[in-house]
């Protein structure tokens, strides 16, 4: 499943055994002694699997967006099937006192399907990217052997993820309100492989030590969205973790539950052709504590965000869309007790193919992450590209 849906390839260059060292300050559990990056500690780094056009308003429109499968109640009133398809690779940088890494990661975050019924009723399907832990770290250092002291190469490649399986039906009564409920599944799995090899391969073979971890949990969601006078409305969605295990062969070696999440925004759209939207998430990272290891810490995330949809120039008769965004988040993971923190500012354009039938969507996102107390500092460009089809 998190395959399908959230596909890496995770590379650091290699670096200096200075700044291996560095960088191990920002250790994860398990099997990652270090890596470069301070958004994928912990279980990973909080995908956000919203659609294209939410990205390019920073998350601002994710509770009103129908393709975003955060609010089950945006679904209703859908008319027309909807197909969509996303990707949005991210390159990163890390700089700790002066010495810098560099990593990519590629994504597709977000596949989801959406059907009309009757009476203001559409039912929804997609599969989203939930947490991303992905990566390769290279370090060159020694080993003694029989009292002599021999170079060697230790890699630590970390390929998994954790993904949201949501199916969601939403309906609007009359022009004034939308209800919603969804289902979720969240599955995944985290395989760890660590290599070492000696210098002299004719002498010495490599060692290799590997460990896989799966995890399974269900939750529900609710949501609402009412228009309180015209061109105001008010949407607000609340999801509700059950057990979330973490499992080594079938046996259940760590629980905890997924992650609480209650969400609200307001949007005007008095202005004709525009929509502007502001809101706030808070996410009970917490519920997964008990899962991770004791270097681990779980911090709860209050994240803000505002936004804006405006139409601009028009193509073939149809207007462009334009988008941009801030927001202001709290990563999950940690390995002190501040919480890392993200700012993002976002643009983004919307234009139609064939008219109505199908669009294209792009998003730009800027990401600077910091660590009370720390002197790593990362930044990041998450570049999205979405297709919608109509038919």
């Amino acid at each position: 499943m998190n395959r399908a849906m959230l596909l890496t390839n995770h590379r650091p260059r290699a670096g200096a055994a200075a700044t291996l060292l560095l960088v191990a300050s920002l250790a994860m559990p398990g099997l990652a002694g270090a890596q470069g990056s301070l958004g994928a500690l912990g279980f990973g780094y909080p995908v956000n699997g919203m659609s294209i056009r939410a990205s390019g308003t920073a998350g601002a429109f994710g509770d009103i967006d129908p393709l975003s499968p955060i609010n089950p109640a945006a679904l209703g009133g859908i008319a027309r099937t909807v197909l969509s398809a996303q990707t949005e690779p991210e390159y990163r940088r890390l700089t700790v006192g002066g010495v810098t890494e560099r990593t990519s990661s590629q994504r597709i975050p977000l596949l989801a399907v959406i059907f009309p019924a009757r009476r203001g009723v559409a039912v929804g399907f997609s599969a989203r990217g939930f947490l991303d832990r992905s990566y390769t770290t290279t370090t060159t250092g020694t080993a003694d052997v029989d009292g002599a002291s021999l170079p060697t190469n230790e890699q630590l490649t970390m390929r998994g993820a954790i993904g949201d399986i949501r199916g969601a039906v939403g309906w609007q009564i009359g022009n004034w309100a939308r209800v919603g409920l969804g289902g979720h599944i969240f599955t995944g799995e985290n395989t760890g492989v660590r290599e070492r090899t000696f210098a002299d391969t004719l002498r010495f073979g490599s060692t290799l030590d590997s460990s896989r971890v799966t995890y399974i949990g269900t939750a529900v969601s609710i949501g609402g969205e009412v228009r309180l006078f015209k061109g105001l409305a008010a949407a607000a969605s609340y999801r509700a973790g059950n057990r979330f295990e973490a499992r080594i062969r079938d046996t259940t070696r760590a629980a905890g539950n997924v992650p609480a999440r209650l969400g609200g925004t307001l949007r005007y759209d008095g202005i004709p052709g525009s929509s502007f939207a502001v809101g706030f998430e808070q996410v009970n990272w917490s519920d997964m504590q008990s899962m991770a290891s004791a270097r681990t810490r779980a911090h709860d995330a209050l994240n803000l965000f505002g936004g804006a949809e405006v139409a601009g120039p028009r193509l073939r008769g149809v207007p462009l869309l334009l988008r941009a965004g801030y927001a202001r988040t709290d990563l999950p993971f940690s390995t002190t007790s501040s919480p890392v923190r993200e700012i993002r500012l976002s643009g983004g354009l919307g234009f139609p193919v064939a008219r109505d039938a199908a669009a294209i969507d792009f998003s730009l996102q800027r990401a600077t992450r910091s660590l009370a107390g720390s002197a790593a500092r990362e930044s990041a460009w998450l570049l999205g590209v979405g297709i919608q089809v109509r038919p």
